[in-house]
């Protein structure tokens, strides 16, 4: 098996970097008494890329946004001093449009041990002075509670906003493009996989390569060094058959899933699944198939905006219904946990700079031009194996597209 599977085709190159989602602050900031918005997160935080459109800094690091005397806004990156230099690399420096340059930008760094709490106090304070009645700050729902407290004690009423996962809901062109980047990536990936899977032979009912067995585990490390090869982090991959542990010599004849979740240079996701049964027998597998592949094909045709992704995935879901296979129980992640329960399942929702987003089941579920949904449907039969199918959908005026077209096929 060659490790890197050939490596990406020499036509692909990372998209450019989106935009900062700045802008989407700017009604939350016009609401009555607010003063400002603050957000402070560690790591890779979804809503602090969005902001900032930097890659995760060494230390926790705030953005701070308040409005100035002249009606625009300013946004404050505040980050230790060991992020000073990649923080005024990226963000001082994307000012691409007109709505970008109505938002001044500065980088303002701290002591490492500072928490970030304190230093957006600080950076409020050094703008606006200080009074026992600072004012409201718009904060996103998941705003670390050290922050808020720090935040509270120097007089500021906090009043959550839910500005930022609106305007993630609904895709620039530029992020489809990353969004469209990684999933090639997840293709590229799929196909090393299946090639594999085509290359193989079968004995005692069991898959091998090379006359020795094949694991799950061991595809499953062919398919990341493949992503990583081209440059996407192989952040989720998973190969799974129904009653095989991930050690264990792969079935040759029942149907091995291959769920892939690879995240792209700029922090956007990829969704991508299959079903491979290496030796099938043309029966169940061949009929679960053909329904799953309705199914998406039914759920693309309702991706329409102003449309919802609960319609998307009933309509999905009546297509496995009509092939006979009924509704079953949604398990937490759609894998094998409830294999012993029989029928259909459907899960519609958005990906972005996280795996799940919205639109979602979780919130509105409203559909809006620019959109990209991770569908997937699926069929269990406890005594006959399972068929899962996922891939990213764009919304747009004339109905739901893939991303990319990766092929489906059930055998290699």
């Amino acid at each position: 098996m060659s490790p890197s599977g050939g490596g990406f085709p020499a036509a692909w190159s990372a998209p450019p970097t989106p935009q900062a989602g700045l802008a989407a602050l700017s009604d939350p900031l016009a609401e009555p008494a607010t003063v400002g918005f603050v957000h402070a997160a560690r790591g890779n935080d979804p809503d602090r890329r969005y902001l900032t459109r930097t890659a995760a800094p060494q230390q926790a690091a705030a953005v701070v946004c308040v409005p100035t005397d002249a009606g625009d806004l300013e946004a404050i990156y505040c980050v230790s001093a060991a992020d000073r230099d990649a923080a005024v690399a990226d963000f001082l420096t994307d000012t691409r449009d007109a709505s970008a340059t109505e938002i001044a930008r500065s980088v303002a760094t701290r002591d490492p041990q500072t928490p970030p709490g304190t230093h957006a106090v600080s950076v409020l304070a050094d703008r606006r002075g200080t009074t026992e009645d600072a004012g409201t700050l718009r904060v996103p729902s998941q705003l670390p509670h050290d922050t808020a407290v720090r935040l509270q004690d120097a007089g500021y009423e906090l009043a959550s906003t839910a500005a930022l996962t609106v305007a993630r809901a609904s895709k620039t062109d530029t992020e489809r493009d990353c969004l469209r980047a990684v999933q090639r990536g997840a293709a590229h990936g799929m196909a090393h996989a299946s090639d594999i899977l085509a290359e193989s032979t079968t004995a005692d009912g069991i898959v091998r390569v090379d006359g020795d067995p094949l694991s799950a585990r061991q595809l499953e490390r062919e398919i990341a060094a493949t992503l990583a090869g081209g440059g996407v982090t192989p952040e989720t991959v998973r190969v799974r058959a129904v009653d095989t542990a991930p050690t264990e010599p792969l079935p040759a004849d029942e149907g091995i899933v291959i769920h892939l979740v690879p995240r792209g240079p700029h922090g956007y996701h990829g969704h991508l699944t299959r079903t491979v049964v290496v030796d099938s027998d043309g029966g169940w597998d061949r009929r679960a198939f053909i329904a799953a592949t309705a199914a998406q094909t039914a759920a693309r045709r309702h991706c329409e905006v102003d449309g919802n992704v609960g319609t998307v995935a009933a309509e999905a879901t009546a297509e496995l219904t009509a092939y006979g296979f009924s509704p079953r129980a949604h398990s937490e992640d759609g894998d094998v946990a409830d294999a012993s329960e029989a029928g259909g399942r459907v899960a519609v929702h958005g990906v972005g700079l996280t795996p799940y987003e919205a639109p979602s089941p979780t919130d509105d579920g409203a559909l809006q031009a620019g959109s990209v949904l991770a569908v997937e449907t699926s069929v269990v039969d406890p005594d006959q194996g399972r068929i899962r199918l996922g891939t990213l959908v764009a919304v747009t005026a004339d109905g739901g597209e893939r991303l990319v077209d990766a092929p489906i096929s059930l055998t290699p």
